[in-house]
């Protein structure tokens, strides 16, 4: 898909946005933008209680020439993501119409709103709305769109650099998706380190893998005892990020579980559906450190991912277990079904041992966390108060809901364990489960400055959800990048 930047419509398809409750005067602002005589705005007006509610459409045709007109809301609502909205819409419409090439009314002054930030928004939305998943359908029925014009009366100096940031968070997602969605008998163990290697060529990163003999050698039983029953051995991935200068580093850590029966405490077979998905935090991890990399931010980034697959065979851990961690801390297994915390525990003990100024951990960790915030909400668990603002700040930008969520004191006890340091799950176990689980990861960190950010809810959706497509969504890695971006 390509981008151009004009002051004047060039395709046949013009997308427009308006307000629900402009007055006929209020039209007057899309002159600035369109050759449109006045009895076409009063048409959109006088009907304009029929077309009220948000995403609904007027189509006029003028002069050879297909103008859509896309409610956007009240006034006083419009922001950046409703220009993001906006943009995913267009695209929608342009694809049903079967117009490979379109332009897009961009309005931000009158909603002071700033331009760079409304042009890369509306940029980043087409792209990612653009996303589809048909990689193992014989018959590729997408519909491409070739090009989108921006129409804005507003002059911009650096457009091909906004659209060239753009497109590299983009393509980092696109990854991410792809990762998440793909079966688990494509992503497996093997093709994540293969991925992994292809970053790390492509980027100038520095890797390591542990494999199953290091996890052991290395004191990494948690990570060696989920991935014990799995087809391919577990292992952990290192991957460091050293831009020429920085003066911060932050160490990411994602679960990368690629498939998750349950283990011997076997999960409902409806519950395994979307169990390929349970490696997003793996893929959001990568994700990041691509994109990062390609902008070239001045953070130096250490992105740990440990990686197994909770299956069921004579080899499996079992309830009653008692394991070992990296950081010496004994850990009696309840609940195999509770494995993503078992092999972030290590990972983040081994995280400790770089000295990162920030450690960020991202899991499809609780079940609870779905049942408490459902979809469109990413429960977030901050150990430091200026990280979590910081966090907070990004994910308002990026509109991206993280929810915090405590780490209350008083639950510690549930992990108290009568033959080892502490149990796997909570006890009672089916109490504030998210909270539990990382109550249970807070054991094994001591850099003060960490997240937890449990994405089980937004990581994979079922059904689009504007540029947010059905599947598997990146959440937390625009986020994450704009927190990157902004840190000094």
């Amino acid at each position: 898909m390509k981008f151009y930047y004009s002051n004047q419509s060039k395709n046949r398809l013009v997308v427009i946005p308006f307000c629900e409750d402009w007055e006929l005067e209020d039209f007057q602002i899309i002159n600035n933008y369109l050759p449109i005589d006045d009895e076409a705005y009063r048409s959109i007006y006088q009907i304009r209680e029929f077309i009220s509610s948000f995403g609904s459409v007027k189509k006029i045709f003028l002069n050879s020439n297909e103008y859509v007109f896309i409610n956007i809301g009240k006034k006083e609502d419009i922001n950046i993501e409703t220009l993001r909205k906006y943009a995913s819409l267009a695209l929608g419409l342009a694809k049903s119409s079967f117009n490979s090439d379109f332009d897009v009314v961009l309005i931000c002054k009158e909603f002071s709103i700033d331009l760079n930030d409304a042009v890369y928004s509306v940029i980043e939305s087409l792209y990612l709305s653009d996303y589809t998943f048909e990689q193992f359908k014989s018959k590729n029925n997408r519909f491409k769109i070739n090009s989108v014009s921006i129409i804005s009366n507003q002059n911009i100096d650096n457009f091909r650099k906004i659209v060239d940031k753009a497109k590299i968070v983009s393509d980092s997602i696109y990854l991410a998706r792809d990762l998440i969605n793909s079966p688990a008998n494509v992503v497996t163990i093997d093709y994540i380190e293969k991925i992994a290697k292809e970053l790390a060529q492509s980027n100038s990163l520095e890797i390591k893998v542990f494999d199953n003999s290091s996890l052991l050698e290395n004191g990494m039983n948690l990570i060696a005892a989920v991935g014990s029953g799995g087809p391919k051995p577990p292992r952990l991935i290192e991957l460091i990020y050293n831009p020429p200068k920085f003066s911060k580093t932050v160490c990411l850590v994602g679960k990368g579980i690629v498939f998750d029966t349950g283990g011997v405490n076997l999960k409902p077979g409806n519950f395994m559906d979307d169990m390929k998905s349970d490696m997003a935090g793996a893929a959001t991890t990568l994700a990041i450190i691509d994109s990062a990399s390609k902008a070239r931010l001045p953070v130096r980034i250490i992105g740990l991912i440990p990686l197994a697959e909770n299956s069921v065979d004579a080899n499996s851990y079992r309830t009653s277990d008692i394991i070992k961690s990296y950081k010496g801390k004994y850990v009696e297994i309840k609940n195999t079904d509770a494995e993503g915390r078992l092999i972030l525990a290590d990972a983040l003990s081994y995280s400790d041992t770089k000295n990162p100024d920030v450690t960020i951990d991202f899991a499809t960790l609780t079940g609870a966390a779905v049942v408490a915030l459902g979809s469109k909400m990413v429960a977030g668990f901050f150990g430091d108060e200026e990280l979590k603002k910081e966090l907070l700040s990004a994910a308002r930008f990026t509109n991206e809901t993280i929810w915090e969520l405590p780490l209350f004191e008083d639950y510690k006890e549930y992990l108290k364990s009568d033959v080892a340091d502490l149990a796997n799950i909570g006890n009672p176990a089916k109490e504030a489960g998210s909270i539990i689980g990382a109550l249970f990861l807070q054991n094994f960190i001591d850099n003060k400055k960490w997240a937890h950010l449990d994405i089980a809810g937004p990581a994979y959706i079922a059904k689009d959800d504007f540029y947010f497509t059905k599947g598997a969504t990146g959440v937390m890695i625009r986020t994450v990048l704009k927190y990157l971006e902004n840190l000094r």
